[in-house]
């Protein structure tokens, strides 16, 4: 009979603290943190799921148990032993909880996914947008639904990506992002928003975002493989377009320089970030005859050199995809006309392999040493695509006198 009365005991032990974590279960949002007198706005989302375990981010960050007898609210946690210890619970209700714990006060909102998921929609926010960035060269920023966002800053050449959770307030006309963002978290303000963008009011500074449209005429990716060059097709080099260097030389003595947009694939938006372009420099000497080519990035900071290409005499005399590298193995696909920002031109076109890495050149026939624009695309191991475009945006030629 004692063992029964025990058994019935437990059960109604476990009923009662699972009907007790139940009121308390699901996703709330951290809002307020008061310590000593001063106000913090974390926005911080926290789920409480039903088994007693506590996520953030999708990361298990420790343990809960509510108490609804004393409302205390226990915590438990091996990441941050801060975390750890008691708290009461002095307001719980369908959307508010305020928990009070170590001297501190934390105000929470809960969280529907449902409705966050509706109000998301409803904004018409969700696409892809540039923003303004004061501070970097070419910032996107995406806004899924139903919540999810990207953030991807790129300057100089360096990309950071920042993911999280979007929540749209109509109530106070603003966007909640939390996540691991350093530009884009908390509360921010929301104004003059519509079919052509909209602008958020930071605190230091606002951002307007604009639509980045999809450049999928400009993205083409590189289909084939090294299998696709068996070692027996050898490509007939007489196709190629700048068999004689002193053609090359009389062509380039009237070229100054050479401007390249220069472009890489952001794969989740299918848009091109440009963070810098490409100038070079062209030098002749049509006595030797040599030709140089001495290459530069410009970003809106600064202008380094990063290559210099030199032919005449031994070297380079046999290289006809100069300024380029002779890549190997390669096959000439035939001639087209492309049209890029320079202009429209007559190219060979020449797919080739460089190790992993896929190459796609379009060679101007008439202006030897000239690309019209060139294509590079890499899978790395973990399937990370790495994709640029190249693409000659301006000739500027010497003074004739």
């Amino acid at each position: 009979m004692n063992k029964l009365l025990m058994f019935l005991t437990l059960i109604l032990f476990t009923i009662s603290a699972t009907a007790q974590n139940a009121k308390l279960a699901g996703s709330w949002l951290l809002t307020k943190a008061q310590v000593q007198g001063k106000t913090k706005r974390p926005y911080q989302l926290f789920e409480f799921r039903k088994d007693g375990k506590l996520v953030a981010m999708e990361i298990k960050v420790g343990t809960w148990q509510y108490n609804a007898k004393s409302k205390t609210l226990t915590l438990q946690s091996k990441m941050d032993k801060d975390f750890n210890g008691k708290g009461k619970i002095v307001t719980l209700t369908d959307a508010q909880m305020v928990l009070i714990k170590d001297g501190m006060t934390f105000s929470y909102s809960r969280v529907l996914p449902a409705e966050v998921a509706k109000a998301n929609k409803a904004s018409g926010l969700a696409g892809d947008w540039k923003l303004d960035d004061p501070e970097y060269s070419s910032t996107f920023l995406k806004l899924e639904l139903p919540d999810a966002f990207l953030l991807v800053r790129s300057q100089a050449g360096e990309t950071d990506k920042a993911r999280g959770t979007w929540m749209f307030d109509a109530k106070d006309r603003a966007i909640i992002f939390i996540g691991f963002s350093h530009l884009l978290r908390g509360k921010i303000s929301l104004s003059d928003a519509g079919a052509e963008g909209f602008t958020l009011k930071l605190p230091e500074n606002t951002l307007r975002a604009h639509p980045a449209k999809a450049e999928d005429n400009k993205i083409e990716r590189l289909t084939y493989s090294e299998d696709d060059f068996p070692e027996d097709a050898e490509p007939d080099a007489s196709r190629l377009p700048w068999p004689d260097f002193e053609d090359m030389a009389r062509a380039l003595q009237n070229v100054a320089l050479l401007q390249y947009d220069f472009g890489t694939l952001v794969p989740e938006l299918k848009v091109l970030k440009h963070t810098y372009f490409i100038l070079s420099k062209v030098q002749v000497d049509p006595q030797k005859p040599s030709v140089r080519f001495t290459n530069f990035t410009v970003t809106g900071k600064d202008t380094s050199q990063f290559s210099e290409n030199y032919k005449g005499g031994l070297m380079n005399s046999y290289n006809a995809f100069f300024p380029r590298e002779e890549p190997w193995p390669y096959r000439i696909k035939g001639v087209e006309n492309v049209t890029i920002p320079a202009g429209t031109f007559e190219c060979t076109v020449v797919e080739a392999m460089d190790g992993d890495k896929k190459l796609k050149y379009w060679l101007v026939n008439k202006l030897p040493g000239v690309y019209a624009k060139i294509i590079q695309e890499k899978v790395d191991p973990f399937g990370d695509l790495s994709y640029t475009v190249q693409e000659l945006s301006s000739i500027q030629y010497r003074d004739k006198k």
